[in-house]
């Protein structure tokens, strides 16, 4: 149910005239002027006195409310259990029923948020068989967002921190054959840097500079090691820790103990999370910046962890090579501008360097994306071989290009053109057309002449004069 219909329902029918006059002495509503509860439903949800109202909240209470507005759906009740708890098992068992376990905690709910006038909570009506307590819904409304106090109690501080960007550059070496740092990810070769067939990859995907911080924070999670499992919808402890570091303002440092409550809250788990390893660890991956002031250690985020300060004009990464190719520098060359090398050339390993040369075909399939990035620009006007394949490529934008050494077969028997299909499914390389043809590389011909000779049928081949 979306937030104005619970307003509705609730300030109509779920609210009684107690509540009704606690929430208008919270939220500081003119007593003269609420004289109906349609005027109440529009006080409501106006901002009067809801900045007064969310300050009045103790921290757990304020972490529990961002939560709600992260997630911006209704809960239930045993929802809050994370915040103010509910009645214990016994030997590892719940006695009672639903109402006995989460009587205590709903009347927390109600007296410190609801009668508040910051969280709405109505009773759903069922189609399946259930007792009051479990039909009770709550949602904190949008409105109310921008007026939640900080999340995170931060320090400020001016220094630049310490920040271990190496940990990408070394990731680049791995290209040519360099040695990394042992990884925690168990599925290692999901993040491999691979060249094939020309195309740079990143374990099955052809290379995005943005990959290299998916594989930073798989390595980072990889190392935090928790007892519990991740119930559906709940955030890991990596996923938090950058969640309240992102809420942090320019020159403000969080230190690790800071995230206990929002740690706590925010994944269900009531388990210490062993804050300094979780912090250490992302520092440790380039994840975070660290800096240590009167012997603690303070955590934000990088501004931006793709921007490298030792990459400037493209002169200082590429070189141009008498044989036309480009020689591409690992430890200098910016990540994006890698990711546009990566688009337009074919790649491979020459004494353990990365060199490129000039594909006019991916320049033909990226021109409109990569012509006005810088090391495109600069290719052009230092590159020969690649300014000559960029005014090949611009010459024929927006023409029809016949590829080189393409089969085209027609195959009018039905079973057999599925049983081809079948068999080359994990190949890219072959197309349906309509009409009963089929294309394919020639490199595929030999097989699929094989397969046709082996399935009893006869091959005729037609040629143009």
């Amino acid at each position: 149910m979306d937030t104005q219909s619970m307003l509705k329902q609730m300030c109509k029918s779920d609210t009684n005239d107690s509540d009704i006059k606690a929430i208008c002495k919270s939220r500081g509503f003119p007593a003269s002027e609420v004289t109906s509860r349609d005027i109440f439903e529009n006080f409501f949800i106006s901002t009067i006195g809801i900045q007064e109202a969310l300050n009045s909240l103790t921290y757990r209470e304020v972490v529990f409310l961002h939560l709600l507005n992260k997630i911006n759906k209704e809960v239930g009740i045993e929802y809050f259990k994370r915040l103010y708890g509910c009645a214990e098992p016994v030997n590892g068992h719940y006695y009672g029923t639903f109402t006995q376990r989460y009587k205590e905690t709903f009347k927390k709910v109600k007296n410190n948020l609801v009668r508040k006038g910051v969280l709405i909570g109505i009773e759903r009506e069922t189609y399946t068989k259930s007792t009051r307590m479990e039909r009770w819904r709550f949602r904190f409304p949008l409105e109310f967002r921008e007026f939640l106090p900080p999340v995170v109690r931060a320090s400020r501080f001016e220094e630049a921190g310490d920040f271990n960007r190496e940990v990408l550059r070394d990731k680049l070496l791995e290209i040519v054959g360099g040695e990394q740092k042992p990884s925690p990810v168990s599925n290692k070769r999901s993040f491999t840097l691979t060249i094939n067939d020309g195309d740079l990859f990143i374990g099955g995907e052809r290379f995005r500079a943005r990959r290299l911080l998916e594989w930073q924070r798989a390595c980072w999670n990889a190392s935090v090691k928790t007892d519990t499992s991740t119930r559906s919808g709940d955030m890991t402890p990596v996923e938090v820790t950058l969640y309240a570091l992102s809420q942090q303002g320019e020159h403000e440092w969080l230190p690790a103990d800071g995230l206990a409550v929002m740690l706590a809250i925010f994944t269900g788990d009531d388990a210490d999370h062993p804050c300094d390893h979780i912090c250490e660890a992302g520092w440790e991956w380039g994840c975070l910046v660290k800096v240590v002031a009167d012997g603690k250690a303070y955590y934000r985020l990088p501004e931006d962890p793709l921007e490298d300060a030792t990459s400037s004009s493209p002169e200082n990464y590429l070189q141009i090579e008498p044989d036309g190719s480009v020689t591409l520098n690992l430890m200098t060359i910016p990540y994006a501008a890698l990711e546009v090398l990566a688009s337009v050339a074919t790649l491979d390993i020459h004494n353990s360097n990365l060199k490129a040369t000039a594909s006019t075909i991916k320049i033909g399939n990226a021109l409109m994306t990569v012509r006005k990035k810088g090391a495109f620009e600069w290719l052009r006007e230092n590159s020969s071989g690649f300014r000559t394949a960029i005014e090949m490529a611009e010459k024929r934008w927006g023409k029809q290009i016949i590829h080189e050494d393409l089969m085209v077969a027609r195959v009018r028997d039905l079973s057999l053109k599925v049983q081809i299909e079948k068999s080359f499914a994990d190949s890219q390389s072959l197309a349906s057309l309509p009409n009963d043809y089929i294309t394919f590389p020639g490199d595929l011909l030999p097989a699929i002449q094989k397969l046709v000779e082996t399935s009893g049928h006869v091959i005729k081949k037609a040629r143009n004069e």
